[in-house]
């Protein structure tokens, strides 16, 4: 099943601007259950998005979107059938579908990303699919729609003398799509390679060499990228040992660590609790509620 976060006080209230457009969008994926609790768990109206339709084979949602005005793609990466999701994101990029694009995607499935990037697909999420992740996604879109929408006849005049800045701020929008989808994929990667992630690796994935992404990803982000990976790691333990009864050494292991006395170090230094003494005082409650976002 997917899950969501819960929503805030905040989230549950959020009502759209009424400036803001409906926006159409086509859910694609095959495991019914999950299907079921995107298209109905999901507060879309609030987003301001209308659950067009939704599919759990890719060839017929290709055939849909390409004959329907559709503003949002959210597809699983996998797909029953002969048509898989980027299969279905390359035959709409080829014939000029200009759909935002959010994948979703699962364990191992990485070496897809570069494929992916090379689509224009706006977003890789992550299953269990987050509230919070999904919004900003959504409203990522929303924004750069917004942003390419066709200008009046009427202005088209007056646009012309702008036409040099205009070009100059179009390509930085598009350098800066592209850094977000690579540093998107990026964190995809980490979230589901803790134990093993390391800069090489994760710069691998996403074709940068390891000095410029470490650059890219602190400047996007505004974590250095051994920041990132510490805090990710520290706050996998966490939730492992409030919410598992995995011995120390086994929860050291999915955190990275090979060795349980550097882990413990390292967890002390980071939450000034040895884990002993963080399970201990956790462990009842339910464990910390703060998660990598």
């Amino acid at each position: 099943m997917v899950s969501f976060f819960a929503l805030s006080g905040q989230e549950a209230g959020l009502v759209m601007a009424a400036d803001e457009r409906i926006l159409n969008l086509v859910i694609v994926e095959d495991e019914v259950n999950i299907r079921d609790c995107l298209v109905n768990l999901f507060p879309w109206q609030a987003q301001g998005v209308h659950v067009l339709a939704s599919f759990e084979s890719g060839q017929e949602a290709l055939y849909y979107i390409l004959s329907h005005e559709v503003d949002i793609v959210l597809s699983d990466i996998r797909l029953r059938g002969s048509v898989s999701g980027l299969d279905m994101v390359r035959m709409l990029r080829e014939n000029n579908c200009r759909a935002g694009v959010i994948i979703l995607t699962g364990y191992r499935q990485f070496q897809y990303m570069q494929q992916s990037i090379r689509y224009h697909v706006n977003d890789f999420l992550l299953k269990p699919v987050k509230y919070d992740e999904l919004s900003e996604s959504i409203s990522r879109i929303r924004a750069e729609l917004e942003t390419n929408m066709p200008v009046p006849a009427a202005e088209s005049e007056a646009a012309d003398t702008g036409n040099s800045t205009d070009d100059v701020s179009g390509r930085a929008a598009e350098s800066d799509e592209t850094e977000h989808r690579l540093i998107s994929a990026a964190r995809a990667y980490l979230m589901s390679h803790t134990p093993d992630a390391t800069l090489e690796r994760t710069a691998l994935t996403v074709g940068l060499s390891p000095s410029y992404f470490s650059r890219l990803f602190h400047r996007v982000t505004g974590e250095t990228f051994s920041d990132f990976l510490m805090r990710l790691r520290m706050e996998t333990a966490a939730r492992l040992l409030t919410e598992s009864d995995l011995k120390l050494f086994e929860v050291a292991l999915r955190a990275g660590y090979d060795n349980p006395k550097n882990f413990s170090r390292a967890f002390r230094g980071y939450y000034e609790l040895t884990p002993t003494q963080y399970r201990d005082k956790y462990w009842k409650k339910g464990g910390q509620q703060g998660q990598i976002q």
